[in-house]
C-alpha cells in the first residue's frame, strides 16, 4: 500500500517538473570605487528577476559586504567571501539574518554536508568548517596547492581551480584523496558541476562545458569578456562578465559596468540580461560597477505549485482507495 502511495507521489511530482520556469531570480555581486566623501570600494549584494524585473540592493552594510569576490547561492542562504573584510559572509535571500565567519583571503566557497569549503589564494589551501557553529574552527582541507581559486563539492568529490601558472582543473575525494587534474591550460574563476558536466568560464571569455572525468571539453561561447562567474539552470547557463566596452558620450570606448548574460545550455542565444550600475559624470572619475559573480534562485510558475496540489490531492484519493480496498 505505501508502495502504491509513493507511486502516486512521484507522478503527481514529475507532473509538476512539467511546468516551466517564468522567471530565475538572480543575486549578483557589485563592487565599485567611491571618489565622494572620501575614496573607497565599496560593494553590494544585489537581485533581480529576469527577465525584466528591476534590480535592487538586498546587502549594503560595509561592516558585512565591501570587496565581495563571488556569490553563490546553498543550503537556502546567500553566501559571499569578502576579501576586503576578510571574512565569509552569508544572508536569507531576502537579505536578512546576517551571518560573518571570520577568515582571512576568502576567495570562493561551498557548502557540503553541513561543511563550508573555503578557497584561500594567497595561502595555497582550502579550508573547512562548520557554520552551524557560533565560532567555528577552521581546518585545513588541502595545502600546498597553487593558487586555489574557485570550488564546487557534490555528494562524493571537491573540485576546484588553480589560477596563475598552473591553470586548471582539480578533483579530489571528500577525504583529500586521489587528487585528480582534469583540465590544464585555462584560467577558470568560476565553475559549476552538475549531475552529468562541468560547466565553466576563462577570463579570456570562454564559457566551456565537459564530462564529470574532464574529457569531451567543449566551447559553448566565446568572446565574452573577462567572466568570473557561473551559474547553472535546467535550461539556461549564466555568466557575469568583471566590465563591459561603453561608449561615452564624446565617443570614446572604454570599460563599463559589468553584466549578466544569460544563453542556452549549449551556448546559443546569448543575451545581456543585466547590467551594473554605470553612472558618466564627465567631471568625475569614471567608476561603473563591476560585476564579480551570479547565483540563481528559481522561480517556478503559479501553474507548476497548481499541479503539484493537484497531484498531492490525487496521491490522498489514491491512498483512501487503498486504504479501503
Amino acid at each position: 500500500m505505501k508502495k502504491r502511495g509513493r507511486q502516486f507521489l512521484a507522478l503527481a511530482l514529475s507532473c509538476s517538473s512539467f511546468a516551466s520556469v517564468a522567471a530565475d531570480q538572480l543575486v549578483w555581486s557589485e563592487t565599485f570605487q567611491r571618489f565622494t566623501p572620501t575614496f573607497a570600494t565599496v560593494g553590494s549584494i544585489n537581485t533581480a528577476t529576469v527577465p525584466g524585473g528591476m534590480s535592487s540592493a538586498l546587502v549594503t552594510d560595509p561592516t558585512r559586504v565591501k570587496g565581495p569576490n563571488g556569490v553563490e547561492f546553498v543550503g537556502g542562504r546567500i553566501w559571499w567571501p569578502d576579501q576586503q573584510l576578510n571574512r565569509v559572509v552569508s544572508s536569507l535571500p531576502d537579505g536578512s539574518d546576517l551571518k560573518s565567519y571570520n577568515i582571512s583571503g576568502a576567495y570562493d566557497i561551498d557548502l557540503q554536508g553541513g561543511l563550508l569549503y573555503v578557497t584561500r589564494q594567497n595561502s595555497g589551501d582550502i579550508l573547512t568548517l562548520d557554520p552551524s557553529l557560533q565560532f567555528p574552527p577552521a581546518d585545513v582541507f588541502k595545502s600546498g596547492l597553487t593558487s586555489p581559486f574557485a570550488i564546487d563539492v557534490t555528494a562524493d568529490s571537491v573540485f576546484w581551480s588553480q589560477v596563475g601558472t598552473s591553470n586548471r582543473l582539480m578533483r579530489s575525494n571528500l577525504d583529500g584523496s586521489n587528487v585528480q587534474t582534469l583540465l590544464t591550460g585555462l584560467t577558470s574563476y568560476d565553475f559549476e558541476v552538475t549531475a552529468s558536466h562541468i560547466y565553466l568560464t576563462t577570463t579570456d571569455g570562454f564559457v566551456k562545458r565537459s564530462n564529470l572525468d574532464g574529457s569531451d571539453l567543449t566551447t559553448l561561447a566565446s568572446g565574452l569578456g573577462f567572466l568570473n562567474g557561473i551559474d547553472v539552470t535546467d535550461d539556461t547557463i549564466y555568466v557575469s562578465a568583471l566590465q563591459a566596452l561603453f561608449t561615452t558620450p564624446a565617443g570614446n570606448s572604454t570599460l563599463g559596468a559589468g553584466r549578466i548574460l544569460s544563453m542556452t545550455l549549449d551556448g546559443s542565444g546569448v543575451v545581456e540580461v543585466i547590467r551594473a550600475q554605470q553612472d558618466f559624470d564627465p567631471n568625475l572619475p569614471f567608476s561603473p560597477s563591476q560585476m564579480r559573480g551570479v547565483a540563481v534562485l528559481a522561480v517556478p510558475e503559479p501553474s507548476s505549485y497548481a499541479l503539484l496540489l493537484a497531484g498531492l490531492a490525487l496521491t490522498g484519493v489514491a491512498a483512501r482507495r487503498v486504504r479501503r480496498g
